[in-house]
């Protein structure tokens, strides 16, 4: 497939297996869209991964990287606390399972091997529902806009056993079809059911409103020693024990830094390790419920050293007083990177130190690149195996001015 900067191409046959090649081990491989390296044994995973690291760095950020080290996960199958299966009607009936790689066409599937034990229980608890079960609603048609069930969620906390079930409904339901639904939830005895509610269309699959069905909507995980609360919405990393090492080593970091600036802060899960060694730390995230979800965490874990702000990490910044008492700056972005605006601050505030966690190499070399420009100097680097079995690798950068 050619598009305008690069081609796509599909293995045809394989000749002659490369080094590290192996069987794939889940039978929807190939079909389902959410694995791209089960052909690969997990040694050559991590180098490829660290080598997608390299490359981005080397290329588009313009550093001489040689050498990166890829953190291999505690668990290479059976890690993810959190999966979304998307609902339609195939001939007649409600089905569920994932997309194809490239498509929204569904391939329906019975278990996941890369989803921790509990979500394919509550998973299959869910499917022979939907199999044996008269209902009174239709799953949903993107085309059309109709059909009320969009995604089943479900999430679980591994070293507290807790979990969330979530049924994400399109417009408002009728007693009768609510009443299904907590029933179909309540056979898979989760710790707490919500129904949220997205008629929008497009590929956002929850919506702004969160109702409780069972429980108060809320379970826990432990993160070291941290326990940390979220909701159906928040977001909180889907490799526990992964996260876990990748938050002990950026906190790390900057340790010896006294005020620690954080950007992009989420639900206070970095922020615990931060705050655990530091006089201070102001944390800004945008979303309001993950503030609040923050706030509370924070409290929960005894920490009275934190100002947690809200806003856009490039609007709230700039309104920061006493800005140059910062000794670091800690990044964590979505996929698309940070605002010019918050990398431009970083450089005005004169801050010595910026501890930058990504989930996208691309968007990490293309700010590293800038930050080069203001002075500061690539210290290290590291790859973090975040997601075993696909393409995806986080990475933690540290720079110094």
């Amino acid at each position: 497939m050619r598009k305008k900067d690069f081609m796509i191409a599909d293995t045809v046959s394989v000749e002659e297996a490369a080094e590290g090649r192996i069987t794939p081990k889940c039978k929807y491989y190939g079909k389902c869209g959410g694995c791209q390296l089960q052909h690969a044994d997990y040694h050559t995973q991590l180098k490829l991964k660290a080598d997608i690291v390299i490359d981005a760095m080397n290329r588009l950020g313009g550093f001489r990287v040689h050498d990166v080290e890829c953190e291999a996960s505690p668990e290479s199958w059976g890690y993810r606390n959190k999966a979304a299966f998307p609902v339609q009607n195939i001939r007649g009936k409600v089905c569920a399972g994932f997309y194809r790689a490239g498509t929204h066409r569904l391939e329906l599937i019975r278990q996941c091997p890369v989803n921790a034990k509990r979500l394919n229980e509550i998973y299959g608890k869910i499917l022979d529902g939907l199999e044996s079960e008269r209902l009174p609603f239709d799953g949903y048609d993107e085309r059309s806009g109709t059909g009320k069930l969009r995604h089943i969620i479900a999430r679980t906390g591994l070293h507290t056993g807790e979990s969330l079930l979530s049924f994400v409904v399109n417009g408002k339901l009728s007693a009768k079809s609510v009443k299904a639904l907590a029933a179909l939830g309540n056979s898979a005895r989760p710790s707490t059911i919500t129904l949220n509610h997205n008629s929008k269309p497009g590929n956002v699959i929850l919506g702004a409103y969160t109702e409780n069905l069972l429980g108060n909507g809320l379970i826990s995980e432990m993160l070291g020693k941290y326990r940390l609360a979220f909701d159906t919405a928040s977001f909180f990393q889907v490799n526990t024990g992964q996260a876990e090492k990748l938050f002990t080593y950026a906190s790390s970091q900057v340790r010896s830094a006294r005020h620690i600036l954080e950007l992009y802060s989420g639900t206070g899960s970095l922020t615990c390790y931060l705050a655990g060694s530091a006089k201070s730390v102001t944390s800004i995230e945008e979303w309001r419920g993950a503030v609040r979800m923050a706030s509370r965490n924070l409290e929960a874990n005894g920490f009275g050293n934190v100002e947690a702000l809200c806003g856009r990490s490039e609007d709230v910044i700039d309104g920061l007083e006493d800005a140059g008492k910062y000794d670091a700056v800690v990044l964590d972005p979505p996929r698309d990177g940070c605002n010019r605006g918050v990398l431009d601050a970083v450089n005005r505030f004169g801050v010595r130190r910026v501890v930058y966690v990504s989930c996208n190499p691309a968007t990490l070399a293309r700010d590293c690149r800038v930050l080069a420009g203001y002075g500061y100097g690539l210290e290290s680097l590291r790859a973090f195996d975040m997601f075993p079995q696909t393409a995806h690798v986080e990475s933690v950068a540290v720079l110094k001015k």
